[in-house]
């Protein structure tokens, strides 16, 4: 009887204890490196208006800091809300306002500027791709441009282009899900051309295999093109000699070097961060317009992470 009535005592004083126990819960691993970041160029992108009365809103970097732990974190705007002490309407309209006034873009490129300062981005070898997103509604939305029958989905289409050796992103074209990849080659490489000029390679897959985009590649970057020549089907008509010829014709400003080609997997890396660490594809959205917002915002997370490890912490 006595082991009994001790059983009995102990279990409601544990349960007491508890009351006044004080839990200070760690952020996880991935998201602490936010923490040591400040973005005063969000302040400059969107400047305080002045006070005419009412109540004073709150600071956008605290906002905007949020929104970015909200990203890696995949947590609802409640969760987040309650964690800022903030009501979750006001981080829905901090995201639209961010993603409307294009702050998300201009945040990313000036990443994509102190990592080109910090030496990240080279660009002596640049590896490009994209990566289908299936719509949350798996249906139709606005901007997925229909039914992918090689994905057997509705979607959207990132198209990348980043440093071979660093894996840093350089340039971003986001787009509807059927458009074929060699469509985007030319403008994902004219909108990376500033951080191109000791481009030496431009690594791709055989999707990428155009002449257009080798010419463009020989001519305007003064580099060779790393990307397969597809396979010529033998047919009744086939002929060895032509097929040679024309192979040869195809290799003129291409460098079909393995030991280059390879560098170009770090491009899968980035869709492989964005997709599993960053939740890119999970969020709760409609639209291409909710869709780039959320893509930017994976895209800064990633580039947070590269600049951290060089001391960057203030945007």
């Amino acid at each position: 009887m006595q082991l009994q009535t001790n059983k009995q005592t102990e279990a409601p004083e544990w349960r007491c204890q508890l009351l006044f126990m004080i839990i200070t819960p760690n952020w996880p691993e991935k998201v602490q490196f936010l923490m040591d970041f400040s973005f005063p160029l969000v302040d400059e992108l969107l400047p305080r208006k002045e006070f005419i009365g009412g109540r004073i809103g709150y600071p956008k970097q605290v906002l905007f800091v949020w929104l970015l732990i909200k990203k890696i974190t995949n947590w609802d705007y409640r969760t987040m809300a309650s964690m800022a002490s903030v009501s979750h309407p006001t981080l829905i309209r901090a995201n639209r306002k961010f993603n409307e006034a294009g702050v998300y873009q201009k945040v990313l490129l000036r990443l994509v500027k102190d990592a080109y300062k910090k030496g990240l981005i080279k660009g002596e070898k640049v590896a490009l791709d994209s990566s289908f997103v299936k719509t949350y509604s798996r249906k139709e939305e606005l901007g997925s441009g229909g039914w992918n029958g090689h994905k057997e989905s509705y979607g959207f289409k990132l198209h990348a282009l980043i440093d071979a050796n660093s894996g840093a992103l350089i340039a971003l074209i986001i787009g509807d899900g059927v458009t074929h990849d060699s469509q985007v080659a030319i403008p994902l490489l004219k909108k990376a051309r500033p951080w191109l000029k000791k481009c030496g390679y431009v690594l791709a897959d055989k999707g990428y295999d155009s002449s257009d985009i080798v010419e463009y590649i020989v001519k305007s970057l003064h580099a060779k093109a790393t990307i397969p020549i597809k396979k010529i089907n033998k047919g009744k008509n086939y002929n060895p000699r032509g097929a040679y010829q024309n192979w040869k014709e195809k290799a003129k400003g291409r460098c079909i070097k393995k030991s280059i080609y390879n560098k170009r997997t770090e491009v899968e890396r980035l869709f492989s961060t964005l997709k599993r660490t960053f939740k890119l594809g999970r969020e709760r959205i409609r639209g291409i317009k909710a869709f780039i917002g959320q893509t930017y915002l994976a895209c800064i997370c990633f580039m947070l992470r590269k600049l951290w490890g060089f001391g960057v912490v203030q945007i």
